[in-house]
Protein backbone atom coordinates (compact mmCIF):
# COMPACT_ATOMS: atom_id res chain seq x y z
CA UNK A 1 0.00 0.00 0.00
CA UNK A 2 0.83 3.57 -0.53
CA UNK A 3 0.75 5.58 2.60
CA UNK A 4 0.12 9.65 2.58
CA UNK A 5 0.61 11.35 5.66
CA UNK A 6 -0.87 14.57 7.06
CA UNK A 7 0.54 16.11 10.40
CA UNK A 8 -0.91 19.67 11.49
CA UNK A 9 1.36 21.59 13.93
CA UNK A 10 0.21 24.42 15.72
CA UNK A 11 2.97 25.25 17.81
CA UNK A 12 6.23 24.03 17.30
CA UNK A 13 8.26 22.15 19.92
CA UNK A 14 10.97 20.70 18.85
CA UNK A 15 11.38 18.89 21.98
CA UNK A 16 8.71 16.95 21.06
CA UNK A 17 7.84 16.83 17.12
CA UNK A 18 11.59 15.38 16.71
CA UNK A 19 10.89 12.11 18.74
CA UNK A 20 7.89 11.89 17.19
CA UNK A 21 8.99 12.02 13.58
CA UNK A 22 11.42 9.68 14.81
CA UNK A 23 8.66 7.34 15.80
CA UNK A 24 7.23 7.63 12.69
CA UNK A 25 10.13 7.30 10.20
CA UNK A 26 10.95 3.89 12.18
CA UNK A 27 7.63 2.68 11.69
CA UNK A 28 7.31 3.65 8.53
CA UNK A 29 10.75 1.33 8.20
CA UNK A 30 9.19 -1.55 9.57
CA UNK A 31 6.18 -1.74 7.63
CA UNK A 32 8.09 -1.69 4.24
CA UNK A 33 10.31 -4.90 6.18
CA UNK A 34 7.11 -6.45 6.72
CA UNK A 35 5.89 -6.37 3.07
CA UNK A 36 3.00 -3.90 4.07
CA UNK A 37 4.16 -0.36 2.63
CA UNK A 38 5.55 0.89 -1.06
CA UNK A 39 5.89 3.85 0.06
CA UNK A 40 5.04 6.98 2.54
CA UNK A 41 4.94 10.99 1.92
CA UNK A 42 4.59 13.51 5.03
CA UNK A 43 2.63 16.60 4.94
CA UNK A 44 3.86 18.58 7.30
CA UNK A 45 1.60 22.24 8.00
CA UNK A 46 2.58 24.70 10.05
CA UNK A 47 -0.49 27.17 11.44
CA UNK A 48 0.77 28.94 14.47
CA UNK A 49 0.36 32.24 15.05
CA UNK A 50 4.80 32.83 14.77
CA UNK A 51 6.84 33.33 11.74
CA UNK A 52 8.31 29.79 11.65
CA UNK A 53 12.33 29.10 11.49
CA UNK A 54 11.38 27.84 7.97
CA UNK A 55 15.69 26.65 8.00
CA UNK A 56 15.71 25.31 11.41
CA UNK A 57 12.21 23.54 10.73
CA UNK A 58 13.57 21.74 7.51
CA UNK A 59 16.98 20.75 9.34
CA UNK A 60 14.68 19.31 12.20
CA UNK A 61 12.23 17.53 9.30
CA UNK A 62 15.42 15.67 7.25
CA UNK A 63 17.08 14.80 10.02
CA UNK A 64 13.94 13.19 11.89
CA UNK A 65 12.12 12.22 8.88
CA UNK A 66 13.65 9.72 6.43
CA UNK A 67 11.01 9.10 3.78
CA UNK A 68 9.67 11.86 1.81
CA UNK A 69 7.97 14.77 3.43
CA UNK A 70 6.37 18.68 2.38
CA UNK A 71 6.80 21.16 4.80
CA UNK A 72 3.99 23.79 4.17
CA UNK A 73 5.07 26.63 6.67
CA UNK A 74 2.47 29.27 6.12
CA UNK A 75 -0.41 27.25 6.19
CA UNK A 76 -3.80 29.38 6.90
CA UNK A 77 -5.02 28.72 10.96
CA UNK A 78 -8.71 26.82 9.81
CA UNK A 79 -8.45 24.70 13.06
CA UNK A 80 -6.93 21.04 13.07
CA UNK A 81 -9.81 19.54 10.67
CA UNK A 82 -9.58 22.47 8.20
CA UNK A 83 -5.86 23.08 7.78
CA UNK A 84 -5.69 19.22 8.03
CA UNK A 85 -8.33 19.49 4.87
CA UNK A 86 -6.07 21.35 3.21
CA UNK A 87 -3.53 18.86 3.11
CA UNK A 88 -5.71 16.12 2.50
CA UNK A 89 -8.05 17.49 -0.49
CA UNK A 90 -4.50 18.19 -2.45
CA UNK A 91 -3.64 14.47 -2.15
CA UNK A 92 -6.86 13.09 -2.98
CA UNK A 93 -6.37 15.51 -6.00
CA UNK A 94 -3.25 14.10 -6.76
CA UNK A 95 -3.91 10.44 -6.17
CA UNK A 96 -8.00 9.84 -6.79
CA UNK A 97 -8.45 10.53 -11.23
CA UNK A 98 -7.63 7.14 -12.50
CA UNK A 99 -8.30 5.12 -8.84
CA UNK A 100 -5.51 2.91 -10.06
CA UNK A 101 -3.98 1.54 -7.12
CA UNK A 102 -5.14 1.63 -3.36
CA UNK A 103 -3.95 4.66 -1.13
CA UNK A 104 -4.19 5.33 2.73
CA UNK A 105 -4.10 8.43 4.23
CA UNK A 106 -3.13 8.73 7.96
CA UNK A 107 -4.15 12.06 9.81
CA UNK A 108 -1.73 12.30 12.99
CA UNK A 109 -0.60 14.45 15.78
CA UNK A 110 2.99 16.04 16.23
CA UNK A 111 2.96 14.98 19.69
CA UNK A 112 2.22 10.79 18.88
CA UNK A 113 5.02 8.40 18.53
CA UNK A 114 4.05 5.30 16.82
CA UNK A 115 5.53 2.18 18.34
CA UNK A 116 7.62 -0.06 15.59
CA UNK A 117 4.86 -2.39 14.63
CA UNK A 118 1.92 0.28 14.84
CA UNK A 119 1.44 0.96 10.86
CA UNK A 120 2.50 -2.10 10.09
CA UNK A 121 -0.37 -3.37 12.02
CA UNK A 122 -3.13 -0.72 11.04
CA UNK A 123 -1.99 -1.11 7.38
CA UNK A 124 -2.71 -4.99 7.51
CA UNK A 125 -6.31 -4.40 9.26
CA UNK A 126 -7.02 -2.28 6.44
CA UNK A 127 -5.96 -4.55 3.49
CA UNK A 128 -7.93 -7.44 5.72
CA UNK A 129 -10.77 -5.82 6.32
CA UNK A 130 -12.54 -3.93 3.71
CA UNK A 131 -15.32 -2.96 5.49
CA UNK A 132 -13.36 -1.25 7.95
CA UNK A 133 -13.30 2.49 7.89
CA UNK A 134 -11.13 4.26 10.95
CA UNK A 135 -8.40 1.93 12.54
CA UNK A 136 -8.80 2.77 16.43
CA UNK A 137 -5.20 2.09 17.70
CA UNK A 138 -4.61 1.38 21.58
CA UNK A 139 -3.25 4.83 22.90
CA UNK A 140 -0.42 5.10 26.18
CA UNK A 141 0.87 8.02 27.34
CA UNK A 142 4.39 9.76 26.07
CA UNK A 143 6.34 7.35 28.79
CA UNK A 144 4.43 4.33 27.42
CA UNK A 145 3.00 3.20 31.11
CA UNK A 146 -0.76 4.60 31.70
CA UNK A 147 -3.80 3.53 29.15
CA UNK A 148 -4.96 6.84 27.77
CA UNK A 149 -8.14 5.34 25.46
CA UNK A 150 -9.00 7.48 22.05
CA UNK A 151 -11.74 5.06 21.12
CA UNK A 152 -15.04 6.15 22.58
CA UNK A 153 -19.00 5.59 22.68
CA UNK A 154 -21.82 7.94 21.79
CA UNK A 155 -21.76 11.09 24.55
CA UNK A 156 -23.91 12.26 26.61
CA UNK A 157 -24.12 15.67 28.14
CA UNK A 158 -23.01 14.51 31.89
CA UNK A 159 -20.00 12.82 30.77
CA UNK A 160 -18.91 15.68 28.75
CA UNK A 161 -18.86 17.83 31.68
CA UNK A 162 -17.97 15.94 34.06
CA UNK A 163 -14.51 15.72 31.40
CA UNK A 164 -14.58 19.27 31.01
CA UNK A 165 -15.05 19.87 34.99
CA UNK A 166 -12.65 16.98 36.38
CA UNK A 167 -13.82 16.87 39.82
CA UNK A 168 -16.44 15.57 39.23
CA UNK A 169 -15.19 12.02 38.06
CA UNK A 170 -14.56 11.90 41.90
CA UNK A 171 -17.83 11.07 42.01
CA UNK A 172 -18.56 7.39 41.90
CA UNK A 173 -21.73 7.63 39.11
CA UNK A 174 -19.74 10.41 36.56
CA UNK A 175 -16.49 7.81 37.36
CA UNK A 176 -18.63 4.88 36.06
CA UNK A 177 -19.86 7.12 33.38
CA UNK A 178 -16.79 7.99 31.88
CA UNK A 179 -15.79 4.16 32.44
CA UNK A 180 -18.16 3.01 30.24
CA UNK A 181 -17.81 6.04 27.24
CA UNK A 182 -14.13 5.05 27.36
CA UNK A 183 -15.25 1.53 26.81
CA UNK A 184 -13.58 0.02 30.15
CA UNK A 185 -15.98 -2.82 30.49
CA UNK A 186 -14.24 -4.41 27.62
CA UNK A 187 -10.43 -5.61 27.83
CA UNK A 188 -7.76 -3.17 25.97
CA UNK A 189 -5.88 -6.29 24.82
CA UNK A 190 -8.77 -7.79 22.66
CA UNK A 191 -9.74 -6.45 19.34
CA UNK A 192 -13.82 -5.68 18.65
CA UNK A 193 -15.26 -3.71 15.86
CA UNK A 194 -17.94 -1.09 15.26
CA UNK A 195 -16.19 1.27 17.44
CA UNK A 196 -18.52 4.38 17.63
CA UNK A 197 -16.38 7.22 18.39
CA UNK A 198 -12.02 7.93 17.22
CA UNK A 199 -9.45 9.76 18.50
CA UNK A 200 -8.41 12.47 16.06
CA UNK A 201 -4.16 11.95 17.32
CA UNK A 202 -4.09 8.84 14.99
CA UNK A 203 -6.87 8.31 11.88
CA UNK A 204 -5.86 5.63 9.19
CA UNK A 205 -8.29 4.88 6.81
CA UNK A 206 -8.61 4.24 2.96
CA UNK A 207 -8.48 7.02 0.22
CA UNK A 208 -12.71 5.78 -0.55
CA UNK A 209 -13.22 6.63 3.37
CA UNK A 210 -11.69 10.29 2.95
CA UNK A 211 -13.61 11.11 -0.09
CA UNK A 212 -17.09 9.61 0.89
CA UNK A 213 -16.88 12.09 3.59
CA UNK A 214 -15.04 15.01 1.65
CA UNK A 215 -12.38 14.84 4.65
CA UNK A 216 -13.13 16.95 8.20
CA UNK A 217 -16.25 19.48 8.43
CA UNK A 218 -14.50 22.83 8.21
CA UNK A 219 -16.85 23.87 10.74
CA UNK A 220 -15.44 22.36 13.71
CA UNK A 221 -12.39 24.58 14.60
CA UNK A 222 -11.15 22.45 17.35
CA UNK A 223 -12.67 19.38 19.07
CA UNK A 224 -14.94 16.98 17.69
CA UNK A 225 -14.27 17.58 14.44
CA UNK A 226 -12.66 13.51 14.95
CA UNK A 227 -15.94 12.62 16.55
CA UNK A 228 -18.05 14.19 13.74
CA UNK A 229 -15.75 12.05 10.89
CA UNK A 230 -16.14 8.97 12.87
CA UNK A 231 -19.78 9.86 12.62
CA UNK A 232 -20.54 10.41 9.35
CA UNK A 233 -18.29 7.27 8.52
CA UNK A 234 -20.87 4.73 10.33
CA UNK A 235 -24.38 6.40 9.11
CA UNK A 236 -22.38 5.83 5.44
CA UNK A 237 -22.11 2.57 6.58
CA UNK A 238 -18.18 1.91 7.57
CA UNK A 239 -17.13 0.12 10.60
CA UNK A 240 -14.45 1.46 12.75
CA UNK A 241 -12.33 -1.12 13.93
CA UNK A 242 -10.48 -1.07 17.45
CA UNK A 243 -6.63 -2.94 16.96
CA UNK A 244 -4.30 -3.42 20.00
CA UNK A 245 -1.59 -4.32 18.26
CA UNK A 246 -1.85 -1.04 16.62
CA UNK A 247 0.05 0.85 19.94
CA UNK A 248 0.85 4.85 19.72
CA UNK A 249 2.25 7.01 22.73
CA UNK A 250 -0.13 10.31 22.72
CA UNK A 251 1.73 13.36 24.90
CA UNK A 252 -1.53 15.47 24.61
CA UNK A 253 -4.24 16.21 27.07
CA UNK A 254 -7.72 17.01 26.83
CA UNK A 255 -9.65 20.44 26.85
CA UNK A 256 -10.48 19.65 30.81
CA UNK A 257 -6.48 20.15 31.23
CA UNK A 258 -6.37 23.56 29.50
CA UNK A 259 -7.72 27.06 30.33
CA UNK A 260 -10.86 28.59 29.52
CA UNK A 261 -10.32 29.67 25.93
CA UNK A 262 -10.25 25.55 25.16
CA UNK A 263 -13.47 24.84 27.05
CA UNK A 264 -15.28 27.20 25.49
CA UNK A 265 -14.04 25.52 22.04
CA UNK A 266 -14.93 22.60 23.72
CA UNK A 267 -18.40 23.51 24.31
CA UNK A 268 -19.05 25.48 21.26
CA UNK A 269 -17.93 22.14 19.08
CA UNK A 270 -20.22 20.00 21.27
CA UNK A 271 -23.31 22.05 20.46
CA UNK A 272 -22.58 22.06 16.68
CA UNK A 273 -21.81 17.78 17.61
CA UNK A 274 -25.22 17.30 19.49
CA UNK A 275 -27.20 19.76 16.98
CA UNK A 276 -25.81 17.08 14.06
CA UNK A 277 -26.12 13.74 15.26
CA UNK A 278 -28.55 13.44 17.86
CA UNK A 279 -28.54 14.51 22.02
CA UNK A 280 -28.00 12.64 24.89
CA UNK A 281 -28.56 13.83 28.42
CA UNK A 282 -27.32 10.43 30.62
CA UNK A 283 -26.41 7.62 28.97
CA UNK A 284 -23.50 6.70 26.84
Amino acid sequence: MKLLISQVVYQWNATTLEPALRSLSESLDVAVRAGELESATLWLSYNGPQPLDEPAADRLLQSAFKWPAHLLPRQRNLGYGGTNNLALRQQMFEVAPNQLEPHVLLVINPDVKPEPEAITNALRRLKEDPECGLVCPRILDWTGTTEAPGHKRYPSLAVLAARLFSPLLKLPVFLALNERYEYRDLPVQETFDDVVLVSGCFMMARDRYWQDLNGFDDGFFMYFEDFDLAARGREKGWRHRYDPAVRIRHAGGGAGQKGWRHRLWFIRSALRFFTRHGWRWWRV
